[in-house]
């Protein structure tokens, strides 16, 4: 009997329902992807103040306009560095006693098992920026999705190496020029090989030139303005490009401030659009209780208990709100968003403006019959 009731007040409102759950569904999957957009921009902000914390250096190319030297004239092959000097600094700064960090990806050309599609190597400082932490000279950190490897050893290019553990499900990627957050489908494959043994390495990868790739992403942590002049030097003796060191604090002061009003802007509009979509789900809900309400107190006055009008009025309205639920759901499964942890709170929520419903109901009919004496046994 009550979900004919049910039923039969949908159908007076199902111009307003089928409104209704579109314009739900729309909101409520903006502020989803605004939350998703918030919390990348939240892991960025923490590996950013990590990163200022430890008075990370990072390197960048400068585009100048200079005068050849007409004096000058040695030799083009006297302006580069000794490779040999290059090998000795890199060996020498990104081991444990250096301040030096960077990190190369490596296509997995048959190094190590074929379930991994590439390795991640974390050099000198880099892991502890990363957040794995390691005894030795050399360790693997597996990806979640193949954490059975974790608490064993690993072969990678003929070299038998212990794999620590897990590198974690928020394990990320951050350099100030670069981002890979969490979740990443180039991490979830991805062997991670930390290692403070810059030589070693490179010999047992001799096809990928690592020292150049190695020089591209080049960080230091807490460097005296001695050791960054000794790299900016280094740098323009390898590539004859000038490149100059600036903190990351400096850094994102200049390339994010833009963006960091921009998310200020994202975080208000997502509060206010929450709050407005709850007044404006509390509001309609009264609007349907106030124009039906005659007809819930007729049903009433023909023998119905006032707990059957409370089932029907929270039965619509859990109706009601399933439908923008079930669009919420389609949308997300057809954008593989895993948000799925949203769908508890979603119906905790619903279930709450039922029970307001019903009481609502209840305490409306109530003052009718008060003010119309319609009823004695009330």
């Amino acid at each position: 009997m009550v979900w004919k009731q049910i039923l039969k007040d949908l159908r007076k409102e199902w111009a307003w329902a089928f409104f209704y759950t579109i314009v739900a569904t729309m909101i409520t999957m903006a502020i989803l992807y605004l939350s998703v957009s918030f919390s990348s921009v939240q892991r960025q902000s923490a590996a950013i103040r990590s990163f200022i914390r430890q008075n990370v250096v990072i390197f960048q190319m400068k585009t100048v306009q200079m005068e050849p030297n007409p004096e000058s004239t040695a030799p083009a092959h006297k302006q580069q560095q000794n490779p040999g000097a290059v090998l000795d600094y890199l060996q020498h700064n990104l081991s444990a006693d250096g301040k030096a960090g960077s990190f190369v990806f490596v296509g997995n050309d048959g190094y190590v098992d074929e379930k991994y599609t590439q390795i991640l190597i974390l050099f000198g400082q880099y892991s502890t920026l990363a957040g794995l932490h390691y005894d030795g000279d050399m360790a693997l950190f597996v990806p979640e999705a193949h954490r059975e490897d974790a608490g064993g050893s690993v072969t990678i290019s003929g070299r038998e190496i212990e794999a620590v553990t897990n590198a974690g499900v928020h394990f990320d990627l951050f350099h100030p020029l670069y981002y890979m957050e969490s979740g990443d489908p180039l991490l979830s494959d991805t062997l991670i090989l930390c290692t403070r043994d810059f030589q070693t390495v490179n010999k047992m990868f001799p096809w990928w030139g690592l020292s150049g790739e190695v020089f591209g992403r080049m960080v230091l942590v807490d460097p005296s303005d001695a050791e960054i002049e000794q790299l900016q030097k280094l740098f323009y003796e390898q590539t004859g490009i000038l490149y100059m060191g600036s903190s990351t604090e400096d850094f994102t002061q200049i390339t994010t401030s833009a963006s960091i009003r921009a998310h200020r802007l994202y975080i208000l509009f997502y509060l206010m659009s929450g709050a407005l979509l709850v007044i404006l789900l509390i509001c309609n809900i009264i609007r349907i209780i106030e124009t039906h309400v005659a007809e819930y107190t007729v049903h009433h006055l023909y023998g119905a208990p006032i707990r059957t009008i409370r089932r029907r009025v929270g039965g619509f309205v859990l109706v009601l709100h399933i439908l923008p639920i079930i669009g919420i759901v389609f949308v997300m499964f057809r954008n593989e968003m895993e948000l799925w942890y949203v769908l508890p709170l979603c119906m905790a929520f619903v279930a709450g403006l039922c029970r307001f419903a019903a009481v609502y109901a209840g305490k409306r009919i109530g003052t009718m019959n008060c003010l119309q004496n319609l009823r004695r046994d009330y």
